[in-house]
């Protein structure tokens, strides 16, 4: 009678409990392989601190073929930049962040020789602002950094760039590497640790 008793005991309430043991371990198993910090490797090894926001997208868009205006007034396009890194900003003259990294970007392109990495700021203001972008980015960079502007937004659309400002790296390929959309400090450590890399990479 006992051990009917014991049986009916272990029926009832003991099935249910080693059926609520069985699916916490699964819970916690399913909840720590989720939560588990997939290890940075290459490139994503540099996106920490002052870069903690660049992004390397396992299908970037292809560089754009749409021209710029060039500084000297003539129709160029991104790949008449290939055979180095290539660092591309879009700013605008509206855009506070623009403004604020502006200065690093100059002294990033103060830190290597153009043939090795080039810094491009192109200006997506309207057309008639030009003038005004053109003479910010000289009193933002003592004229460090030269002008180039997206009249049609051609190369801004292909690029699928959001917002400003967004910088797109790009090899001596003319293949995206990274982008960073937001403002970023472009001369501190983290910038120059991660360019040194591709420049030393691009140099092999």
């Amino acid at each position: 009678m006992k051990d009917t008793a014991l049986m009916a005991m272990l029926t009832r309430y003991g099935i249910p409990a080693m059926l609520l043991i069985g699916l916490c371990s699964v819970v916690y198993v399913w909840f720590s392989a989720s939560s588990t910090t997939e290890p940075k490797t290459g490139l994503k090894t540099y996106a920490v601190g002052d870069l903690k926001s660049l992004q390397i997208r396992a299908e970037p868009p292809i560089q754009s073929d749409a021209e710029l205006l060039g500084p000297d007034e003539s129709m160029l396009t991104l790949a008449d930049y290939q055979g180095r890194i290539l660092v591309v900003n879009f700013w605008g003259t509206f855009c506070a962040p623009c403004i604020v990294e502006m200065p690093t970007l100059a002294a990033l392109q103060d830190r290597y020789d153009e043939n090795d990495l080039k810094v491009m700021a192109i200006s997506v203001d309207r057309v008639g602002d030009f003038p005004l972008a053109r003479k910010q980015l000289a009193d933002l960079t003592d004229d460090r950094l030269e002008f180039f502007a997206d009249p049609t937004r051609g190369v801004l659309f292909d690029s699928l760039v959001a917002g400003f400002p967004t910088t797109l790296i790009y090899g001596e390929d003319g293949r995206e590497l990274a982008r960073l959309e937001g403002e970023a400090d472009w001369a501190s450590e983290d910038a120059f640790s991660f360019f040194d890399a591709l420049v030393s990479q691009a140099s092999e």
